[in-house]
């Protein structure tokens, strides 16, 4: 049994697999081309399948879909990725140190593989969305610290809701492909597999159940925050609004006494102290009403 695997394949490469491997020609188109959903195709002597899981920007903090192309035929497996990706490395290293270690026939297969590999995948996922929900706990704990906007708080909410979606888009589509997958395997293959993939139809339901964890607590966490920010807006309208109302009183008082025309009391010096302890009374009276309203 062989197994090729080649990240972001060229031209080489593309031709390497096309003269080795007996394969289909709509295979070979397929391979050629970017494929954006999930399929699986099944031909009389080989299986070829695609799948999207999620890989992570860490300079953007954002997910984007990285492609898997898997061809199985009955003694080959063929695994084509558009990005790099260690942990497929990783399987094929230990897989093959391991090879002779084991007694299970149906291990040394390339439907094994292929849940080997499917398995670490989704393992990667949970434990991706294991530490989103510790980041959005950290979120929380901001949205009720913070007083005033912050702008580092609203970027990180809006990729966490990016990225919530992502992962959505991407995992939901591998339900029916697994229900399909499994059925193939058991039509395919003599030994009994099928246990192993409902694992994986098993860690599919799981991971798309914390997915809508953290998108319900991801939009959760947006509208407290907007909400917040509103009533913290609307109580700083209400203070300018009744230091307008306070400043309205002493700007209306001053200015009927600086018409330029004869007014009762200019003759006298102490009318002014008089004009400024009533707009201090006024002033008062407002402020008494304002807090009994609850506007203060």
């Amino acid at each position: 049994m062989t197994w090729f695997h080649a990240s972001n394949p060229d031209t080489k490469d593309l031709s390497e697999i096309k003269e080795k491997y007996d394969l289909h020609e709509i295979i070979e188109d397929d391979i050629s081309e970017v494929n954006t959903q999930d399929k699986i195709d099944v031909y009389d002597n080989s299986i070829f399948l695609v799948l999207h899981f999620p890989k992570f920007n860490n300079k953007t903090k954002t997910y984007y879909s990285n492609e898997f192309n898997v061809i199985i035929g009955k003694d080959f497996i063929i695994s084509l990725t558009s990005f790099d990706t260690n942990h497929v490395d990783r399987i094929r290293k230990e897989y093959f140190e391991d090879l002779e270690n084991w007694k299970e026939d149906f291990k040394v297969s390339p439907y094994y593989i292929l849940y080997v590999m499917i398995d670490v995948m989704y393992d990667k996922v949970l434990d991706a969305l294991n530490k989103f929900k510790k980041d959005l706990n950290n979120i929380e704990s901001g949205v009720f610290m913070w007083n005033k906007l912050n702008k580092s708080l609203i970027e990180r909410l809006l990729i966490k809701r990016r990225n919530s979606i992502v992962l959505k888009h991407i995992m939901f589509p591998q339900e029916e492909i697994l229900e399909e997958l499994n059925k193939v395997t058991l039509q395919k293959y003599k030994w009994e597999l099928d246990v192993y993939f409902e694992d994986l139809q098993y860690k599919q339901d799981k991971i798309m159940s914390n997915i809508a964890i953290v998108n319900e607590n991801t939009e959760t966490l947006s509208d407290t925050y907007n909400s917040l920010m509103s009533i913290k807006t609307n109580h700083l309208i209400s203070v300018l609004t009744i230091f307008t109302a306070l400043i309205w009183i002493m700007t209306l008082i001053t200015g009927f006494y600086g018409m330029n025309i004869v007014l009762p009391g200019q003759e006298n010096v102490n009318v002014m102290w008089i004009i400024i302890w009533v707009m201090l009374f006024v002033s008062s009276i407002l402020l008494v009403f304002f807090n009994k309203k609850g506007r203060l």
